[in-house]
């Protein structure tokens, strides 16, 4: 019997590497647009803004733009002779070879530092090590081999340990010539200020609402208003986070987590159990870790709401007026922080040492329901 033929599956090509557009940042384009035809171009950028915002699209995007530069602009335009028109864009085409290149980090002149997995666990680690920026470090004492620029994405500066962190800013402190650093950060005031110092800033701003609720549309027009409308409400401006909510099945969990919520202070132990199990089961980490993170952010609304007394505007799930009355009346919010914090170091351990996920799950709601008895 003739052997099976290999199966070979082919790439995945989503994510920010692969999108060609980036929706509501044009100020920031420009910004860059305009540093480059000066010939001005700072060796390193701070991009920030909130997670999922455009901050890795709008990278790749410079990235793209500087690989595709012919190698006469090391003498023509920026450093003397005739200067050619100043670009306007850094639209690319997927089909063109520098964007698939980048996307699949096979060009020369590229490198991405980012998290990597522990080869003693296979477990993706949870920080950016000194061994990961030693590799940038030997990759930057190397010629541009394709074009006059070279370029690293940091994706995120956040990552970064203290070791690798000090690292890099060795890097930062002295550049090589004709290259790039493009530092992400979902929060730049925790980075080393000495990192911070020797960047150009970008702030990337959250997305008016109405703005990603027509972008969701367009991309999403068999999914439904309502939860489209849910996605775009609980993205806080990140076209990424809605995104996010709609293709991993955010939307429904939400709605689930809204369901054992709106209970309290008598929790449907059905429910709970239930949702542990989906949680709990095999292969459903990134579940498990998107729903703590959108009972994170429930928290995070309803402890807003009770230091400022506002109401929502909108229900999120139906009776969350009325639950987030019953718990400012059944305890104070300093009382309701703590036991945030005590779920959320249950959680921890969770990543930490691998507890079991339903388990945790359920031991965290049973911590909701005896507060304020």
């Amino acid at each position: 019997m003739p052997p099976k033929a290999k199966v070979v599956e082919a790439p995945v090509e989503t994510g920010p590497a692969w999108t060609e557009r980036l929706i509501g940042h044009e100020a920031a384009e420009q910004a860059f647009l305009k540093a480059f035809a000066a010939g001005r171009l700072p060796h390193a950028w701070l991009i920030s803004g909130p997670q999922g915002v455009g901050k890795a699209t709008f990278a790749y995007r410079i990235a793209r733009f500087l690989l595709a530069q012919p190698m006469e602009a090391e003498t023509d335009g920026l450093f003397g002779g005739a200067a050619p028109a100043a670009p306007t864009t850094l639209d690319m085409a997927r089909d063109q070879r520098v964007f698939r290149q980048v996307a699949r980090q096979a060009h020369p002149d590229f490198r991405l530092l980012e998290r990597t997995p522990n080869p003693k666990t296979g477990r993706m680690r949870s920080e950016i090590i000194i061994d990961d920026v030693r590799g940038i470090i030997d990759f930057l004492h190397l010629k541009a081999a394709a074009g006059p620029w070279r370029v690293v994405i940091v994706d995120s500066a956040d990552d970064l340990n203290r070791n690798a962190a000090n690292a890099l800013l060795k890097v930062l402190e002295e550049p090589s010539a004709n290259t790039v650093l493009l530092l992400l950060s979902h929060a730049p005031q925790a980075l080393l200020p000495t990192i911070r110092s020797r960047c150009r800033k970008l702030v990337l701003q959250p997305l008016p609402r109405d703005l990603a609720a027509a972008e969701l549309t367009a991309r999403y027009p068999e999914t439904g208003a309502q939860d489209r409308a849910l996605a775009v409400a609980t993205a806080g401006g990140s076209l990424g986070q809605a995104i996010r909510m709609i293709e991993q099945g955010g939307v429904g969990l939400l709605r689930e987590i809204g369901a054992l919520l709106a209970g309290w202070p008598k929790l449907d132990a059905g429910l709970l159990h239930k949702l542990g199990d989906k949680l709990g089961g095999r292969d459903q980490d990134a579940q498990f870790d998107l729903a703590v993170e959108l009972l994170g952010w429930w928290f995070a609304r309803f402890a807003r709401m009770a230091a400022t007394g506002e109401t929502p505007e909108t229900q999120l799930f139906e009776g969350e007026t009325a639950l987030i009355a019953r718990l400012q009346a059944a305890a104070s919010l300093d009382r309701w922080l703590a036991v945030w914090e005590k779920v959320s170091r249950l959680f921890d351990r969770v990543r930490a040492v691998n507890l079991d996920r339903k388990q945790a799950w359920v031991a965290a709601f049973l911590a909701i329901e005896g507060t304020g008895r």
